[in-house]
């Protein structure tokens, strides 16, 4: 419950289907005048029963807010996935929410669907017996299939009690629900010679693309062949010719869904109500043409196509803008437009990590991150608590109309949530949800994939730039960077001081410790120039144990040579074994045309000048 309101969780897909948009529209009103609002929460594609591999778009079903939600309704049919079902349910019930499941049958819910064998049954029975048809072929959709199998057991109930045997190796075949399989199940009926006086569909696509095929082989419908549907899409009415179906009124499933959802909150749960589809006969089975509904709806079909055009121009624009931005306010720009100004975006703050792959690496932040709203989002991520749901719900729920709950994924991840808050019933505007969230799918993973490449040519770079086992510059990158400062002419005539130190007896360390030992000498030195210069200094490894460091502006020479000899005084404490180094010093000026082996070789000669009386020294102390 949100304020004085109880809510329902609609789960369902694909929300511009008209069907499931005339089931929202009765749903949402009839469930106002009991108090409710709607929250749905929609994917953009049928799930087909595919249970090996959820889509993370399904994702979505997770975000159902269970402290507010009152009441769950799952529209089995559409979702077509019973591992997500189960999912919803099994959480529905941890949390003590009834749930009303819509076109299916799971135990302890309640119950609502067509009676799809009572309307598939009238069509058969009008075909075999106003019809007389003597030689019928089933069409079913997934072998397997409940419906499919439950649609031809009616269709061998009725052919038999005719007095016609049934074969269901020459009378049935599989379009599993599609056109494409569809057709090519017809190619295979005109194939075998054997042409049935009638094709029976388990749904209205198979028959729309079974009757183009037959029309193409020269066949006539219904003269040679009859060809029913089933469902009642208006695709099925604006068919040439008309298609026999029968009218799954999702009005009347709607008001049915109200009164299981009023008992539920009465405390009586785990009803069975059904709804039974009407027989509508038009020209394919041979009965006069029924126009219905779907006249009415060619130019509401029109609209949405030319609109689905424009809008995916508008998208791609977006979407490639967004991949190119430099920064996220960039990209969550070039997102806000007129068709963006109902809707926000709750993404999860890992996804902002340029430093992680998000999509290869395995999720590690439960926080959340609110990155677009119309109101509020200026293109800068806010911290948000997933558990407002939306900024400003509220008030957003006092229209009275639904919410829309869209997963955002991209390459199979999750990423979040986007919520659409209308303030109207337009099936226009329901269609772009859907290519309004792909394009912040395709968009924010984009840029986010993007922003990760940055990070990892940057990484690049500096492992290109930095020497692997003292952290300093190699020679190559030194130069680069030694020539930005050259040719600066604010350092022209700047004092430049070059500081060379080399590991004392290398090969004494590698001999009596290991070549490990060795490197930790190398290293030593390394660190111990780098620490005694000032921050602005270059420090490269200049050769296997000799370190270089160019101080521009200059600094206290003698004070850098001390700090390095008890850095490395203290090191050999701790490591057990001396290391020392001979240093160099010389002091120039910065020029454009300043020859930089010419003070290289200088330094490096007064370096050894260094070490050679340091070893003159040791030898007469022996």
């Amino acid at each position: 419950m949100v304020g004085n309101r109880r809510v329902a969780a609609l789960c369902t897909s694909r929300i511009y289907d008209l069907q499931v948009y005339d089931y929202i529209l009765a749903l949402c009103d009839r469930l106002r005048e009991q108090g409710f609002s709607l929250w749905i929460y929609s994917i953009n594609e049928d799930l087909y029963w595919v249970e090996e591999h959820i889509p993370s778009e399904a994702e979505i079903f997770s975000y159902i807010d269970y402290e507010k939600v009152d009441i769950v309704i799952l529209m089995d049919e559409k979702i077509k996935n019973h591992t997500i079902a189960r999912r919803i349910i099994k959480d529905a019930e941890a949390n003590h929410k009834p749930v009303v499941v819509v076109d299916g049958e799971y135990e302890g819910c309640s119950n609502v669907r067509f009676d799809f064998a009572a309307g598939f049954e009238a069509v058969m029975r009008h075909v075999m017996e106003q019809h007389v048809v003597k030689k019928p072929h089933y069409m079913g959709g997934f072998r397997g299939n409940v419906f499919s199998e439950e649609r031809k057991q009616i269709f061998r109930k009725v052919i038999e009690e005719h007095g016609i045997p049934f074969d269901e190796e020459k009378m049935c075949s599989y379009g599993d629900f599609w056109a494409m399989p569809a057709r090519k199940a017809t190619e295979e009926i005109i194939a075998s010679g054997d042409i049935p006086d009638a094709i029976i569909c388990a749904n209205d696509f198979m028959a729309i693309n079974a009757c183009d095929v037959m029309k193409n082989h020269g066949y006539r419908v219904p003269e040679d062949v009859i060809i029913t549907g089933f469902d009642g899409y208006d695709e099925a009415y604006l068919n040439q010719p008309g298609m026999t179906t029968v009218d799954c009124e999702l009005r009347e499933l709607a008001e049915m869904t109200a009164v299981a959802v009023e008992h539920c909150m009465e405390g009586t749960c785990g009803e069975a109500l059904r709804v039974v589809p009407k027989l509508v006969t038009s020209e394919s089975c041979g009965c006069p043409h029924c126009s219905y509904q779907g006249r009415a709806s060619i130019n509401t079909f029109n609209d949405r196509f030319y609109r689905y055009q424009d809008d995916v121009r508008l998208t791609h624009d977006c979407v490639t803008k967004m991949i190119m931005s430099g920064t996220l306010s960039e990209a969550v720009s070039n997102m806000d437009h007129k068709y963006t100004d109902h809707m926000c975006c709750v993404v999860k703050a890992e996804c902002f990590r340029r430093e992680r792959n998000f999509f290869t690496e395995e999720p590690w932040d439960s926080a959340y991150n609110l990155i677009y709203d119309p109101e509020y989002s200026d293109g800068e991520r806010l911290v948000f608590d997933k558990r407002q749901v939306m900024p400003d719900l509220k008030k957003r729920m006092e229209s009275g109309y639904p919410l829309i709950f869209q997963g955002l994924d991209y390459m199979d991840r999750p990423m979040g949530y986007v919520v659409y808050f209308y303030d109207t019933y337009n099936i226009t505007e329901y269609a772009k949800t859907a290519t309004l969230t792909e394009m912040v799918n395709q968009g924010l993973g984009g840029y986010i994939s993007m922003q990760y490449q940055q990070y990892l040519m940057e990484r690049m770079k500096e492992i290109y730039k930095i020497d692997a086992l003292t952290g300093l510059y190699n020679r190559l990158a030194f130069r680069e960077a030694f020539d930005v400062i050259r040719n600066d002419p604010d350092m022209d005539g700047e004092a430049l001081l070059v500081v060379m130190a080399d590991l004392d007896y290398l090969k004494g360390i590698n001999d009596g410790h290991g070549h490990q030992a060795g490197d930790q000498a190398i290293e030593a030195v390394a660190h111990a120039l780098q620490d005694a210069c000032p921050g602005n200094a270059l420090c490269v490894r200049f050769g296997g144990d000799e370190m270089l460091a160019f101080v521009p502006g200059g600094a206290e020479t003698e004070g850098i040579l001390d700090t390095i000899a008890r850095r490395l005084d203290q090191k050999s404490r701790e490591l057990g074994f001396r290391i020392s180094a001979s240093c160099g010093t010389y002091l120039t000026e910065i020029h454009k045309d300043m020859n930089l082996q010419a003070a290289i070789d200088i330094v490096e000669k007064k370096m050894y000048e260094v070490k050679k009386r340091r070893k003159q020294y040791e030898q007469e102390v022996i």
